[in-house]
């Protein structure tokens, strides 16, 4: 066990950022460009430290999913962006709101949304792209799928422009995740005829951050006993989780449930939000995160929805658990991509039910004897397994699956104080 630690600790230190594989491997890169890179690979370097060349002159774009992802890496405080531009990160860059610019650099980079730019490319008022040489699409996913939600002319305008070619403009496209884009393509063949895919997801050495174990449910309500596992350590090191659910009301649930559990939970939201206003404590509690990349005492769970899925980095070394629930594969990258290092669990959610029956184990009391529908009851509460419909299996599809995971279950029917009574014996698999 310790020489297979050893081995996996020397590959995490052998692998290597994004910026030193492009640089060995030296892809050609054409007018327009998806490079796409897990979390953790070094976007933000490559950027700045290679995609942008030294002596550049030009004007340059760099477009965000939202105004959290532009403040990050824009912020309006000229003090945060002295910071910055000192450490050489976000030099010479700027927003529309405040056009100073920081750091002994010829060119200059443009900070805005999606939206904000979809609306001021409209045709014929593309002033916006004039001089421009090169434009940086962040998170692209998130363009597609906003656009489907809302079918925002201004994301519309974003998106049809910033597929095609464009004279003399060299764009690149960044996501970590392909989901959304593989979607847009099934959905309207040919829009992405001139983008050339760089795809480094899986490359043997790059460098990204993982999780050591993964654990799946199929409903909230299984988070419980995960929950109640972690108590002990949570308390005794001062470990801490991150959650992410879509719906404000999902996030109320797991609240209910971590709370009941012994845990010091904070949900967050959108500040937009009329229907459910957060407190002051929550706004609070959410400009210290934003700030620090730390959540804050007495506090160890944060949870979070789409409001708060990307533009911010948790750095709390602290953070050991994440919890996904969404089956959203994009869904889960980017909420797992705001812990910024390794964790040792996550747990997600699932729609396929096999994944999480790996995990049961019948107990030694119910084994090789013979149990009453009363007992196969106790047994199916005890074993807490809940479908996708947030109901307990019952002992028809329990019985279903322990067969699958080896147990061998006799039926038969036997007397019992007279009656005729069915009754089965479990019988634990041979390597168990």
């Amino acid at each position: 066990e310790r020489k297979r630690e050893k081995i996996k600790r020397k590959e995490r230190y052998s692998r290597k950022y994004l910026s030193d594989i492009i640089e060995e491997e030296k892809p050609e890169f054409k007018s327009n460009n998806l490079i796409l890179a897990p979390v953790g690979s070094g976007k933000s370097h490559l950027i700045e430290n290679m995609l942008i060349p030294d002596d550049y002159d030009k004007k340059i774009i760099y477009l965000t999913s939202n105004t959290a992802l532009k403040d990050s890496v824009c912020p309006n405080d000229n003090k945060i962006r002295k910071a910055f531009a000192d450490k050489g990160v976000s030099l010479g860059f700027f927003t529309s709101g405040n056009k100073k610019k920081i750091g002994n650099v010829p060119y200059s980079v443009h900070v805005m949304t999606y939206s904000e730019f979809g609306e001021r490319i409209h045709h014929p008022n593309e002033e916006v792209v004039k001089n421009v040489g090169i434009i940086f699409c962040d998170e692209i996913h998130s363009l597609p799928k906003y656009f489907e939600y809302d079918n925002s002319y201004k994301l519309g305008m974003a998106l049809n422009w910033l597929l095609k070619r464009h004279e003399n403009i060299k764009i690149f496209y960044f996501t970590a995740t392909e989901d959304s884009i593989t979607s847009l393509e099934k959905r309207k063949p040919g829009y992405f005829d001139n983008v050339t895919v760089f795809n480094y997801l899986n490359h043997p050495q790059i460098k990204k951050y993982v999780a050591n174990s993964t654990h799946y449910i199929t409903h909230i309500t299984q988070l419980r006993e995960h929950l109640r596992a972690k108590r002990e350590s949570f308390d005794y090191y001062g470990y801490k989780a991150l959650a992410f659910t879509r719906l404000i009301s999902e996030q109320k649930k797991i609240e209910e449930i971590a709370k009941e559990e012994g845990f010091k939970p904070i949900a967050l939201w959108s500040v937009n939000n009329d229907e459910f206003k957060m407190s002051e404590e929550q706004l609070n509690i959410r400009k210290t995160i934003l700030n620090t990349g730390l959540i804050p005492e007495p506090y160890n769970l944060l949870i979070i929805n789409g409001a708060m899925q990307e533009g911010w980095n948790l750095y709390d070394d602290k953070v050991t658990l994440a919890i996904l629930d969404t089956v959203d594969i994009t869904e889960q990258v980017q909420a797992l991509g705001r812990i910024r290092k390794d964790i040792d669990l996550v747990i997600k959610r699932t729609k396929d039910e096999s994944l999480t029956i790996k995990n049961i184990e019948v107990p030694e009391s119910y084994l090789n004897r013979q149990l009453t529908a009363s007992d196969k009851n106790d047994l199916c509460e005890e074993l807490n397994i809940i479908n996708e419909r947030g109901t307990y299996k019952r002992w028809t599809s329990v019985k279903i699956d322990l067969k699958k995971l080896g147990y061998k279950i006799e039926d038969k029917t036997i007397r019992i104080d007279g009656k005729q009574v069915r009754v089965s014996t479990i019988i634990a698999p041979k390597d168990n």
